[in-house]
């Protein structure tokens, strides 16, 4: 009798979830490997431009893969987590700064920020924690693309939303670095300067050109902090792909 309770007990248990034990185990840190991936260097043209409108200065400069693996080694800078630059190699980082030289404060924020190549492919910047996630599941970096033409096929047709379907970001050493570096997010009032890098997907193998869209920064704010006026900065750059 024993047994028969025992096995019912667990027949029960297994019923659920569609029919299958559902069976945890205590989740511990997820260790983010850095992809082995060689890729063509990129020449990116000009490697810097500026844009003003309205008092508002913006710079972009593209950050290479040569001049971040020195910043990141930097131990004046990172302490002790100075080391390996952080970011995947299927990823094209940018500096930018942003200079309010107005009279009044502005919004900035990078999740707003895109990246269009001439191809017709949209591509999303990537927060540190859509980084976390490429690490962490192995997510492919082409799930951030979405294509709005037909040069675009496979994988660089995935909508954007999927990336939501990647995981959450890890915490750990790489996601740490990646969140200090990037630009935040916020208010910059006036006689402020705010800089950082931002990150998106390396654009597809076909690109000849892209258009880094530092969009929807918000000002002239009523007394309720509503905005009035949202500003684009469009930056047109010349992308080509050199074999090593």
């Amino acid at each position: 009798m024993r047994q028969v309770l025992v096995l019912l007990i667990l027949l029960n248990g297994a019923g659920c979830g569609r029919g299958f034990a559902i069976l945890e185990r205590p989740k511990g840190q997820i260790e983010l490997h850095q992809p082995e991936v060689v890729l063509a260097p990129l020449t990116v043209t000009p490697p810097t431009a500026s844009v003003s409108k309205l008092g508002i200065d913006v710079t972009v400069r593209y950050a290479a893969p040569a001049e971040l693996e020195n910043f990141f080694k930097n131990e004046k800078i990172f302490g002790k987590l100075a080391g390996k630059n952080p970011y995947p190699a299927e990823t094209l980082i940018f500096y930018v700064k942003v200079a309010n030289h107005s009279a009044k404060k502005i919004k900035v924020n990078p999740d707003d920020f895109v990246m269009i190549d001439n191809l017709n492919i949209q591509y999303a910047e990537l927060s540190p924690d859509n980084i976390s996630a490429l690490y962490e599941t192995k997510a492919n970096v082409w799930a951030y693309a979405k294509s709005t033409g037909d040069l675009a096929p496979g994988p660089y047709g995935i909508p954007l939303k999927a990336a939501a379907l990647a995981g959450g970001g890890g915490g750990r050493k790489l996601h740490y670095l990646i969140k200090s570096v990037r630009l935040a997010g916020g208010y910059v009032h006036p006689g402020i300067a705010y800089d950082g890098y931002v990150a998106f997907p390396r654009p597809h193998p076909n690109t000849t050109s892209v258009r880094v869209l530092i969009a929807n920064l918000k000002t002239d704010f009523n007394p309720a902090d509503e905005p009035a006026t949202a500003i684009d900065f469009e930056f047109p750059l010349a992308v080509e792909s050199k074999k090593p």
